[in-house]
């Protein structure tokens, strides 16, 4: 299926070839490809056990390829551990909280951004001026990404006492506070009423659109993937079975035999 992207070299912000990852003699991804432009809010379906995590866990350095290639911003980057990732712009959330549940939303949202503006250990330990600077301007960009998110008003609530739809905000929270480029949302919605669903679907829509990130989503619900996402990429037993629009991929074929096995839609299956 044509993806009707832009091909040329400076269009795109990620390109993965040929990607591969084997637990074993089992064949968890094989041959994955993607061409990522900057701004793109791509969608990422497949059945149960189709391969979506072990792509996430590879495109963000969880786990190394067994073959293939992945290339960010023009730079190849196979290999390189989850913390190079991150200093390089790539973040993600993960189907299971990672919240420090003890600790206030603010405190959480912080503790990420020191990852790019705290302090070093010696000007920390002795309570220098730099510490000091830094400390007030973390706190005030995490004040910032709360209020970006609806959750100014939680900002003293300890993690571990919120709604759930507010803890996978907090999540996204944390994970912009890195201040990536490229953001990887792992099932976002999975567990939420109705509600929160939709809540969620326009928390990310308006990320997206007033940060200008680049995100790859991971979804189920399959009306959180028509309503965010202009390409749809399908994956099923670890290979990559289509990509384009919401409606094309709904329509293949291939696609309504691998989350079905007859011929029926697939709205509502992802």
């Amino acid at each position: 299926m044509n993806d009707g992207a832009d091909t040329s070299p400076d269009a795109f912000m990620l390109e993965v070839v040929g990607l591969s990852k084997r637990f074993g003699g089992v064949h968890a991804l094989a041959g994955y490809h993607l061409r990522l432009e900057r701004g793109e809010l791509l969608g990422l379906i497949g059945p149960n056990g189709a391969g979506k995590t072990t792509a996430f866990n590879l495109l963000t350095g969880v786990i190394r390829p067994s073959g293939g290639r992945i290339t960010f911003e023009g730079r190849d980057i196979t290999g390189l551990s989850a913390p190079r990732f991150a200093a390089l712009g790539i973040a993600r959330t993960f189907q299971a909280s990672r919240l420090f549940r003890d600790l206030t939303v603010l405190e959480n949202v912080m503790a990420a951004l020191h990852m790019r503006h705290g302090a070093s250990l010696a000007e920390t330990l002795l309570g220098l001026g730099r510490f000091r600077r830094s400390e007030r301007l973390i706190r005030a960009k995490a004040f910032d990404l709360l209020d970006l998110l609806g959750l100014a008003g939680f900002a003293g609530r300890v993690a571990d006492q919120l709604p759930y739809g507010d803890h996978r905000r907090v999540e996204i929270a944390r994970a912009l506070a890195t201040e990536p480029r490229l953001l990887l949302l792992d099932e976002p919605a999975a567990g939420m009423n109705p509600r929160e669903t939709a809540e969620l679907t326009e928390t990310i829509s308006q990320v997206h659109g007033e940060l200008g990130l680049t995100v790859i989503l991971v979804e189920h619900d399959m009306k959180v993937v028509m309503g965010l996402c202009r390409r749809v990429q399908v994956i099923s037993r670890g290979e990559v079975l289509a990509i384009g629009t919401p409606q094309q991929v709904q329509n293949d074929p291939t696609v309504i035999e691998a989350y079905l096995g007859r011929r029926r839609g697939v709205a509502g299956h992802a």
